[in-house]
This record gives C-alpha cells, structure tokens and sequence, in this order.
C-alpha cells in the first residue's frame, strides 16, 4: 500500500516539473512577471505660457445655439462671452452649483437707472433668454404691466372705443416688440391694395375709427368706402379728375369751399347773383366743363 502511493506521488512531481519547463519554454508570464507600460515623455513647452482667451467663434463651435440667438436677439448683449462668463465649465452635478456658477443680472444692470426696475425686479421673468433678450414673450405678468410702458395705447383704446378695445395686447402683439400686420386679421379693401399702409394710410391701429391719412393716399383706398363718388370721379372729363382726393379733403370729412382752390374766378355781378358755386357747378367730383 505505501509503494501504491509513492509511486502516485512520484508520478505527479514528474507531471508538474514537465509543466513548468514547458510554459518556460513557450514565454508564458507568471503573476509575479511585471506589466509593460508605455512611457510618454513630459513636454513643459507646451505649458509654458498661459492660453489667450477664447474667442466668441470659438465659443460658438461648441454653443452654436447660443452663438446664433446673440446673433439675432443678442440686443446689447453682442460682446465677448468673458464680459460675463468669469468661469468656464465650473458646473459641476455632484455639486449642483448652476445657480452660482452662471452669472447675475445684477453685476451689470443695477440701481435706479434700470428701465423699468420699480415694476419687474426679476429680468428673467420676461428676457427668459438672456442670449435672445430681444425676444420677450408675453407672459402674464407682462401682459398685465403693458400700460407701464406703454400709457399711449391702452388710453387711446378707451378714448376710442372700437372692436380693438375687446382685445388684449396679445392677440396682436404675440411677443414684445412685435408689430403684426394688419392682414393678420383684415382682408385689403380692393385687390392689389398694399395692406403693408392701411394703419398708416387711414386707420391708427389703436383708435382705428378716428380716420387720418397723408396727403399722397391713393385715390383709390378713398374709393374703397366711397364707391358712388370714386365712380364719378374716377371719369369726370374736368381737372378735377387730375387731383387727389386728400388735395381737397385735407381732413377725414371735410368739405372745402371752392374759394378755397378758386378764388373769384368770375364777375363780381355773377358772384353776387350765384354766391354758391354749385348752383351751376352741380357736382364737385364731375363740374361741368366747356364745350369747344
């Protein structure tokens, strides 16, 4: 029995030292072989100046959305980033520091000369965007402080009463600064009317009742109310085809004398028979004319 296991163990000493010399031979490493690692060689030239700052088209190869809302909505805000980002990449979600890593309103808009800083203490309440601080959107609190600014209009609406007096500033006036077009709404008076002049040309757009227009309107927008009279006259053979409507009519309802353009042009003895002029002249927008 004890031959039996010496044999075993002799048997098994051979197996393991044939095992060793064979992985000796093929290179194997062991644990106890080092790991090779790549040696890197130091270059303190390339620390040995500070970098210049980043310039805003730099900035704005990794921010390009933010690049293009200065750019568009940007206001007084198209400056470089450092003027009020002091730190780059400090934020940090183990820290949750956003809040005092982005910069305050306040470091450079601040006092009494602030527009508007007795009524909105908070900036971003209505520039959401300090990037785009031209885009405002109408939010409630803005919507509700409109007359702040702006006292003109909202005292015209109740002047003058109009459909545009039921409205709130937002149905036009989508986000701050916006000046709709009046197609918004409205469709021209005739084809082909430049709707681009209607509040200029006759309706001031916050009294739109109270009629005013220049001098050159166009003949043809005076017609598109009065139709009867832009008839006769749009084909009276007589000089006053050839004068605008707004050359005698200086005012929305006006009604000039003909003394006015005319003066005496006939006898004193005809005058004083005929004081009114379309006694004979019997309509203004077509006069009779001499026939040769």
């Amino acid at each position: 029995m004890n031959n039996s296991i010496g044999i075993v163990l002799t048997a098994l000493a051979v197996l393991l030292g044939t095992a060793l010399v064979a992985s000796a031979a093929t290179g194997e490493k062991t644990a106890r072989q080092p790991v090779a690692t790549v040696q890197i060689p130091p270059q303190p030239a390339l620390y040995a100046s500070e970098p210049p700052p980043l310039t805003v088209t730099q900035c704005g190869q990794c921010h390009p959305g933010v690049f293009r809302d200065i750019k568009n909505d940007g206001g007084r805000h198209t400056f470089q980033c450092q003027e009020c980002h002091k730190s780059f990449h400090s934020y940090s979600p183990v820290k949750n520091n956003w809040a005092a890593s982005m910069p305050k309103c306040a470091s450079c808009h601040s006092g009494p000369s602030v527009p508007h800083v007795q009524i909105f203490t908070n900036c971003a309440e209505c520039h959401v965007n300090p990037h785009a601080i031209l885009k405002v959107p109408m939010t409630a609190k803005l919507l509700n402080s409109c007359a702040t600014c702006h006292a003109g209009p909202p005292e015209q609406l109740r002047k003058f009463p109009s459909k545009h007096t039921n409205l709130s500033c937002a149905d036009c006036h989508t986000s701050h600064g916006f000046i709709p077009s009046c197609n918004m709404c409205h469709k021209p008076h005739y084809e082909g009317q430049d709707f681009k002049g209607c509040a200029s040309e006759c309706h001031p757009v916050h009294m739109p009742k109270q009629i005013s227009y220049k001098k050159d309107v166009g003949a043809r927008t005076c017609g598109s109310c009065h139709a009867k009279i832009y008839a006769v006259w749009s084909t009276t053979p007589s000089r006053h085809g050839k004068v605008n409507c707004a050359a005698c009519h200086t005012k929305h309802g006006s009604i000039p004398q003909c003394t006015e353009c005319h003066g005496l042009p006939h006898s004193k003895q005809l005058h004083e028979r005929f004081p009114k002029c379309l006694t004979c002249h019997q309509d203004a927008h077509n006069p009779p004319v001499r026939q040769r």
